[in-house]
């Protein structure tokens, strides 16, 4: 059995994650083990051995056992990014008695600009009726609000510049405020959506999705079991990183995106939208990587993506970049209607 099996049963045993969703990432690891097998075969190897020949002169060390050996690190280093802090991180604060003499969460809040909305749903060990999703949707103004009626008990905490919001099951769906500056929120058995946030987010979810729709600012994005998609706004740079175990990673970037993209993946494949330029490709038996430059010779964010077992694709939005000025079109408008 290899550590990443052991890791994932301890898992299941320790009731971090359920046995349904061991058994996905344990048929992740299967599919990335056969698909290095098959690399690995005679019949394999006799069509591949031009084309592993001619990668090793030009990549030096890093082919042949080198490259299984880096598949090897590859894998134990999403395992341990995407295991690592959705339990127990320190980003998100565990202290369950900081929230025993906290108030409920019971109207609209207001939050001051450059507020820090901390906001955590711990599934408790072998309860079945612990899951939902947080669904955030970014306003203007400065008020935080609870939307629909079938909402949970939320409790809240303030520490100078930190809003903590803590509930223990059901589906929670905010109004966050652009007097957010970050947004860190960690759950398991959900899946985590926002909506136009303008904050920088470092979000985590065990056993689901992840969508992170018109991403203006730096988004870290973990995931174990759930498939990740990121939609970036034109105005976005600044670094991010995209993890995930047994799930798949869309990103869609802009015609103007300017960036340094490295997409990694073990046991999947990557796909790249035609027209999409500065691509270069590489990798090994078992493992594939894309590097897309889009800095035009400039100072560009980083923005790193990382899945096993999964497949990442990256397309470019066809939306045209927003005017900045767009008050004062409105005004043009108007006089030409008179």
């Amino acid at each position: 059995m290899s550590e990443e099996q052991r890791e994932i049963l301890q898992m299941v045993a320790d009731g971090k994650i359920t046995a349904d969703d061991g058994a996905e990432l344990l048929e992740a690891l299967k599919t990335g083990e056969q698909k290095r097998r098959e690399m690995e075969s005679p019949a394999r190897r006799v069509k591949e051995k031009k084309r592993i020949i001619l990668e090793n002169k030009r990549r030096g060390p890093f082919g042949g056992i080198g490259g299984m050996r880096e598949i090897g690190r590859m894998v134990r280093g999403i395992v341990s990014e995407s295991i690592s802090g959705i339990e127990d991180d320190e980003s998100v604060e565990n202290d369950d008695e900081m929230y025993e003499d906290a108030g409920l969460l019971e109207g609209p809040l207001q939050l001051e600009e450059g507020t820090e909305l901390v906001l955590k749903r711990r599934v408790h060990r072998h309860s079945r009726n612990s899951g939902g999703d947080l669904i955030l949707n970014g306003v203007k103004g400065s008020t935080l609000e609870v939307l629909g009626d079938d909402t949970p008990d939320v409790r809240v905490y303030r520490d100078d510049g930190t809003v903590y919001l803590k509930w223990d099951k059901g589906d929670l769906s905010l109004n966050v405020p652009e007097t957010v500056e970050n947004v860190r929120a960690s759950i398991m058995g959900g899946s985590i959506i926002l909506n136009g946030v303008a904050a920088s987010t470092d979000i985590k979810t065990m056993g689901g999705d992840i969508n992170l729709s018109e991403a203006s600012k730096a988004f870290r994005a973990k995931t174990m079991g759930g498939n990740i998609l990121i939609k970036l706004t034109d105005d976005w740079a600044e670094d991010s990183k995209v993890v995930t175990m047994g799930g798949n990673i869309a990103l869609s970037i802009c015609v103007t995106t300017k960036a340094s993209i490295s997409a990694k993946t073990m046991g999947g494949e990557i796909t790249v939208q035609e027209g999409i330029t500065g691509v270069t490709e590489s990798g090994h038996p078992g493992s594939s990587r894309v590097n897309i430059d889009l800095s035009e010779g400039e100072d560009a964010p980083e923005l790193r993506i990382k899945t096993m077992g999964g497949n990442i694709s990256i397309t470019r939005s066809e939306t045209e970049p927003v005017e900045k000025n767009d008050g004062e079109k409105k005004k043009k408008e108007k006089r030409r209607e008179k």
